[in-house]
């Protein structure tokens, strides 16, 4: 083993920090999550990505203690091919990390998109698209070499053709930058026409659509896939191919998760009042519990009568009345979810309060 160096250590600093802010990140996304009741699916394809990325990037840290970008004639015989062999297992699971995670982002789409079924159609497309390229690639890079132990030097008698990986390495990434600014497209579109406030809607399709910048890095990463067909200089090139690959997918999860941390904005360290999320909840349950027992009456009971009560009953029964009316309130908010539940949905996954943006 050597010492990193050269665009290993680029590799090595941005493997290391990216793990720290992609699992600190889901742990607080699930936080959210559960404490609004609103996992999904979504949460567990983010979750196997994050898995596959993380030996991804493991693996990256070991290759950059075994010459990753690093010129060969600094390495020996020995690093050279464990690194080699290494980076090839890393590729397996950075393109099937990529599904998972560019899956999750799509599912969160699909579950804000209702019924609108032309937007349905194009989410199950990218996740098509996404599935079929990571095939076409794990396919190819495995027949790059027959027998594949000839890449990294445990056979001599076989045949290698490196420009393979480098064909198969951009139909992937082709692939990849389209379906990044399909899915960075769609939270505008799917947002249009929702009932929020326009500051609070053009937020909430930034968060949705900043997994674009993931594309930013694939774009990077087409600039050094050709580093692939110099055989003799193959640990070099993995400094650079690896770097942005590692980048590639952390800001991924991280921009993926972001929506779902939105709703701890409203917490009093952040300035704001957790009360307003958790108040009308409570409120409801309570309505809930008594309705059954006083709904029939209810519906006899008009505005008119809760003032004529608070004009006659004196303070007491003006009190009640008050609390009547907050009852009455939150009626109203039930039936407005109840006539769109939809809409409901988004709220929770969004992190946007219903009863103030819906009319």
């Amino acid at each position: 083993m050597v010492q990193p160096a050269g665009d290993g250590v680029q590799l090595l600093y941005a493997s290391i920090v990216l793990l720290v802010l992609t699992w600190l990140t889901f742990i607080l996304r699930m936080s959210v999550r559960v404490w609004r009741n609103a996992s999904g699916w979504d949460d567990i394809l983010m979750f196997i990505g994050l898995l596959l990325f993380t030996v991804t990037a493991s693996l990256c840290i070991v290759c950059c203690y075994l010459g990753s970008g690093q010129l060969a004639v600094h390495l020996s015989k020995s690093d050279i091919m464990h690194g080699t062999k290494n980076f090839f297992i890393a590729e397996y699971f950075y393109s099937s990390s990529t599904v998972f995670i560019k899956s999750s982002i799509a599912i969160t789409l699909y579950r804000i998109a209702d019924a609108r079924r032309r937007y349905k159609w194009t989410i199950w497309a990218v996740i098509v698209a996404t599935s079929i390229s990571a095939i076409v690639f794990i396919v190819g890079i495995s027949n790059i070499c027959h027998p594949i132990t000839t890449l990294w030097g445990e056979t001599t008698t076989g045949t290698c053709n490196l420009d393979l990986n480098s064909d198969v390495s951009f139909f992937f990434s082709a692939i990849e930058i389209i379906t990044d600014w399909t899915l960075a497209i769609l939270p505008a579109a799917l947002l249009w026409k929702i009932q929020m406030k326009p500051t609070v809607k053009f937020s909430v399709a930034i968060i949705l659509g900043m997994g674009a910048f993931a594309s930013c890095a694939t774009i990077v990463r087409l600039r050094y896939l050709t580093l692939y067909s110099n055989p003799t200089e193959f640990m070099f090139g993995t400094g650079k191919i690896g770097l942005w690959s590692v980048i590639e997918e952390g800001i991924g999860i991280i921009a993926g998760s972001l929506h779902a941390l939105r709703p701890l904005l409203s917490l009093p360290i952040f300035g704001g009042t957790s009360k307003g999320g958790t108040s009308g909840s409570s409120s409801a349950n309570k309505f809930m519990s008594s309705r059954s027992g006083h709904q029939d009456r209810r519906a006899d009971i008009n505005m008119d009568t809760f003032q004529q009560l608070g004009d006659t009953d004196g303070d007491g029964d003006a009190e009640s009345s008050k609390h009547i009316l907050k009852e009455t309130k939150v009626t109203m908010t039930r039936s407005s979810r109840d006539a769109s539940p939809g809409a409901y949905g988004r709220s929770q996954v969004l992190g946007w309060k219903q009863n103030n943006y819906e009319s």
